[in-house]
């Protein structure tokens, strides 16, 4: 029944994000002035015990990514305003609220004429909207997460810092996961007969390691499951590592994270030549951090069912 209800909920919430969004393209997340740094102390490790480690929906998903979000703002920019406004916003999502994605026009950016800074943020956002409208949070939850929490980095970095923030690493993430969501497959959400079919599952790893920890065994028999049901269905996995320690180091480790998560699958009953592996090390975090950074959410292994 809870599971059934978590499901429930996220559908609701995608549904409803998407109603609203159409309906209120010129809102900013409620209150329009941003965070307040005197309560970022308390909301901040509120959403952090708010996020799920392993989160399944496109809520808990938004919840865990805008916590990140928030604790890379509050250490490494010392932003602690916006550190409390997104930290808000996370709670907002583990709340079950539809949390849209920001409208830049409530938003410093420079620069309109000649760069039209502010039409291509409009552009990505419309065609994050437009995404969401289509089912993609249903599809690939997590990758709805992290294209709207990246458009989200994205356009608090462009008032921050728009020089290095135009062709940034939370832009990029964005145009990664926007591209993954418009070009999923229309009909591909959840058949009986492959239940997680369509999602990303992330597995964690504690810092420098790469042993499966318990909490990921039901994740894995998720995927298992659902690979096994299906012959069609293949497995990519993708073994990342946060920013403390050398790109070599990092790469090799995220190597070591991949073949863990293989392996274990194998053992599920996956048969090896349907699983795909590969490793980016630091390269890719799913949280944007500057070096040397030791961030939970970038050491794990993203599994992705196609």
């Amino acid at each position: 029944m809870r599971k059934h209800d978590e499901r429930q909920m996220g559908a609701l919430t995608a549904a409803g994000l998407a109603l609203l969004l159409a309906g209120c393209s010129g809102w900013s997340f409620d209150p329009p002035l941003r965070g307040n740094p005197n309560v970022e102390r308390f909301n901040v490790p509120r959403v952090q015990a708010a996020a799920p480690a392993s989160p399944t929906t496109f809520a808990q998903a938004l919840t865990t990514d805008y916590a990140g979000f928030a604790v890379a703002l509050r250490d490494d920019h010392k932003d602690w305003a916006d550190a409390d406004y997104f930290a808000r916003k996370g709670l907002a999502a583990s709340r079950g609220e539809m949390v849209p994605p920001e409208n830049n026009r409530n938003w410093l950016i420079p620069l309109e004429v000649p760069e039209q800074f502010r039409s291509e943020l409009a552009n990505g956002r419309a065609r994050l909207v437009a995404a969401i409208e289509k089912g993609g949070a249903e599809r690939l939850p997590l990758v709805a997460a992290r294209a709207q929490v990246s458009y989200d980095c994205w356009v608090e970095r462009m008032e921050d810092d728009w020089k290095n923030a135009i062709n940034g690493p939370c832009r990029q993430q964005f145009l990664d996961a926007l591209a993954r969501l418009e070009g999923a497959p229309q009909g591909a959400a959840q058949p009986a007969t492959g239940p997680g079919l369509g999602r990303e599952y992330r597995v964690y790893f504690e810092f420098d390691r790469a042993e499966i920890l318990p909490e990921a065994a039901q994740i894995l028999q998720q995927v298992a499951t659902s690979a096994k049901q299906d012959p069609k269905i293949g497995v990519v996995l993708v073994g990342k590592a946060d920013r403390a320690g050398s790109d070599q180091y990092n790469m090799r480790l995220s190597q070591r994270r991949a073949d863990a998560v293989r392996d274990a699958l194998i053992r599920d009953g996956v048969p090896r030549d349907r699983i795909e592996t590969r490793w980016v090390g630091e390269r890719e975090p799913p949280v944007p951090t500057p070096d040397n950074v030791r961030e939970p959410r970038n050491r794990v292994v993203e599994i992705n069912l196609r």
